[in-house]
């Protein structure tokens, strides 16, 4: 495949990109003609969302519920610093919110020479799907330099055997984008609290 009109989309329950990924994925905007997609949980849908609590429980909040009720804002953080560099070269960042549901998707989706230009984000045709990847990995820095993650490299060359497995993994990223919200600008506070501030050090090296 020409390496123009490349786009490139993931989803990442937790976004934490490192330099590396951030990198790879401006590519896709900056020299290949396409864009990138990056699709994380909300501050509602988010796994560390905090949960109702009674009267008396919220009258006696330790550190360690502190730290929790903090996460959401801090991945929410690292969101804003990774959104700069992916809207710049012309991409998107989604929000996934769903009353009732906890996100926590992830893959990759690249697709190329995708006609269509309403609603870019969306894969119109699953048969620009080029490649798709599937497996454990968040793409975080604990996925690249911790753990020992297990995924799935799918290429498609023979589209007249794999048009169904396309439409597939295709129907899985609309799916998501459907719950979600293109976030073009996001406006986050600027003056976090210093607890936040230290978990977002935290989760940039660990998560």
């Amino acid at each position: 495949e020409s390496d123009q009109d490349m786009s490139v989309r993931l989803s990442s329950a937790y976004l934490n990109l490192t330099p590396r990924l951030r990198s790879i994925l401006t590519l896709f905007g900056n020299k290949r003609g396409g864009a990138p997609y990056v699709l994380t949980a909300g501050a509602k849908s988010h796994g560390f969302a905090p949960k109702k609590q009674t009267k008396s429980k919220q009258t006696n909040v330790g550190l360690v519920d502190r730290i929790k009720s903090s996460i959401p804002e801090a991945f929410l953080t690292l969101v804003k610093e990774a959104s700069q560099s992916i809207i710049a070269c012309g991409g998107k960042v989604l929000l996934y919110e769903r009353p009732g549901w906890t996100f926590h998707a992830k893959g990759i989706w690249i697709t190329a020479n995708d006609a269509d230009t309403s609603r870019r984000e969306l894969i119109h045709d699953p048969t620009t799907i080029v490649s798709t990847i599937i497996g454990s990995g968040n793409y975080g820095a604990r996925s690249e330099d911790l753990d020992v993650e297990c995924n799935c490299i799918i290429v498609f060359n023979d589209q007249s055997k794999t048009e169904q497995i396309q439409q597939s993994v295709a129907n899985d990223w609309n799916n998501m984008c459907e719950h979600s919200t293109v976030s073009n600008n996001l406006d986050f506070e600027e003056d976090i609290n210093k607890l936040t501030t230290i978990v977002v050090q935290f989760m940039k090296k660990f998560l």
